[in-house]
């Protein structure tokens, strides 16, 4: 995996992974590498993976970023062995292949014999030996047979349902059984259980209907205790009408646990014939069983749930890799004027969208969207209206035509508890003009040269609510030396550790003090007043800021 290999004269070599498709560089913990350099700005520079390469790419900082010390101007591609430098830090870029494991092979050099009398221990389950169990086996090489064909038959077993199948089968070996039930957890915290198995003996076949004593199940399950009776039509214990009704003459139900505190599943096992009887040898060896293949059966589902987790992490790395290759890889070069975007999300990946899209006509679209919701769903709503947008774009019709046609398709592909907020604009480079529609977004700044603020509200509904909404176009000059700024409302609404608000008055009081800044510097100035006011209270919405800066 390629990394970042800290070279500094007061710290030992650091090396840091880069896994993201995109890591972002800076002083601010937003970024995804933060660096405690005083000469770096909050938001540095950027590494980009492009396929098995990578790029350098400056964000705009005060001081300016160095690749093999020349300045980064623009996006460069780095190579194995190439020094970044910001501000003081030096950091090494590593494209190497991993280095292979190699493996060691422990070999014991002495051994010692086992004493039979003790006894073994399972994971803080103890197993009666023969000691425990004299009399019920006829050697203590039966015992230790019967643990060793249950542990070898159930090593092979590659998951849950496999494991408690061979478990099944071992019972029918084991004991005289007709028939044989597993029973487990539903794995949501419940008290409600579910069949695994149900087998009649000599079948594979899965039984469709199966009843089972509710007092069995409770003695065993909330009791964690054996059962045993000889004639279940007799036994005033389990005198039920499920037992009366099916003609059960034998019953045997052993816990499964790896402890006695928590009981996750039971072994039921039952006969109708009066020539089968069930004695304290046959739940012993049950006992035995459920002992060892309880412990096998914990293992199975913790692999499952980690291979599941797995999986879900991979995807959810792939999804977060696909939203960020949604974001521009970098800002628009156009003279005159400075673009700036950010993006952090709440969770891995969120429901935030903004754009630069540069139209054949030469005029540039900028947008930034907010799906309503978090997390995967708003994500996924997300990439819907960024493939909107841009089909819509490259049509070449009006910016109210565009906003219209990706209403439409929303509106008829969004289910009806979602919804988008859309400010987009359409900007004339040549004589600074603004064309915009607001769809029900926070109202953008625009920080005049005289020091006063303009709020951006025309517009209508937020995408996706009505087919067939109209929306109302506005005009705007961006003056030289002037600001347009757009952000979501994960930037008013991010809460401090008092839950107050970051608010719209601090946001405008932060543009008007840095309307000199440039674009970058606007930008850095924002997501500063928002840390020093959030401090270490953790982010409830997505935050994204767009700026568009014309240069005085």
């Amino acid at each position: 995996m390629a990394q970042l290999i800290f070279k500094t004269s007061s710290a030992p070599m650091e090396n840091v992974p880069l896994s993201r498709l995109r890591t972002t560089i800076g002083r601010s913990a937003r970024s995804d590498l933060c660096i405690p350099d005083a000469f770096a700005s909050r938001l540095h520079a950027e590494v980009r993976q492009e396929g098995d390469s990578f790029w350098l790419q400056d964000l705009g900082s005060a001081n300016g970023t160095r690749y093999n010390g020349m300045p980064v101007k623009s996006p460069v591609p780095i190579s194995s062995g190439g020094e970044i430098q910001i501000g003081e830090t030096v950091m090494v870029f590593d494209d190497e292949k991993a280095a292979p494991v190699h493996h060691s092979t422990l070999i014991a050099n002495h051994t010692e014999a086992l004493d039979p009398s003790k006894t073994i221990s399972f994971q803080s389950r103890k197993i009666p030996t023969t000691e425990f169990l004299k009399g019920q086996f006829s050697s203590r090489n039966d015992l230790l047979g019967l643990i060793s064909k249950v542990g070898v038959a159930l090593l092979g077993s590659s998951g849950v349902s496999d494991t408690l199948n061979q478990v099944a089968t071992l019972v029918f070996e084991a004991v005289p059984a007709d028939r044989c039930v597993i029973m487990l957890r539903d794995g949501t915290g419940s008290e409600e259980m579910k069949i695994m198995v149900a087998r009649d003996r000599g079948s594979e076949e899965q039984l469709q209907e199966v009843r089972i004593s509710r007092t069995v199940m409770d003695e065993v399950l909330k009791n964690g205790k054996s059962v045993l009776t000889a004639d279940a039509q007799h036994d005033p214990r389990f005198a039920s009408q499920t037992i009366a009704l099916q003609g059960i003459r034998s019953v045997l139900a052993v816990p499964l646990s790896v402890d006695e505190r928590n009981v996750f599943g039971l072994i039921y096992a039952d006969s109708p014939t009066w020539e089968t009887t069930f004695t304290e040898e046959h739940l012993n060896i049950l006992t035995t069983l459920a002992s060892v293949a309880s412990i096998r059966v914990e293992n199975a589902t913790l692999l499952e749930e980690r291979f599941q987790r797995e999986r879900m992490e991979r995807e959810l790395e792939l999804a977060t890799e696909i939203q960020q290759r949604f974001q521009p890889s970098g800002p628009p070069q156009i003279e005159g004027y400075e673009f700036q975007g950010i993006s952090f999300s709440c969770y891995e990946i969120g429901g935030d969208y903004y754009d630069f899209i540069q139209k054949p006509d030469g005029k540039m679209v900028v947008a930034l969207g907010d799906v309503s919701g978090k997390g995967t769903a708003a994500a996924l709503l997300m990439s819907s209206l960024h493939a909107a947008v841009h089909a819509q774009v490259v049509g070449a019709g009006t910016l109210g035509q565009t906003i219209t046609s990706v209403n439409e398709y929303l509106a008829e592909n969004t289910p009806a508890n979602r919804f988008v907020t859309l400010f987009a604009a359409e900007l004339d480079p040549l004589t600074g003009k603004f064309v915009y529609i607001n769809a029900g977004h926070n109202p953008p700044l625009v920080g005049r040269c005289d020091g006063s603020i303009t709020q951006l509200g025309s517009g209508g509904l937020p995408l996706g609510i009505m087919a067939g909404a109209e929306y109302e176009t506005g005009e705007m000059q961006l003056n030289p030396g002037e600001a347009l700024v757009v952000y979501s409302d994960g930037v008013s609404e991010a809460v401090n550790l008092k839950e107050e608000e970051f608010g719209i008055d601090r946001l405008i009081e932060v543009v008007r003090k840095n309307l000199t800044a440039s674009a970058a510097g606007l930008r850095d100035k924002v997501e500063s007043a928002l840390s020093a006011f959030t401090e270490t209270a953790p982010a409830n919405d997505d935050i994204t800021l767009v700026i568009v800066k014309r240069k005085a």
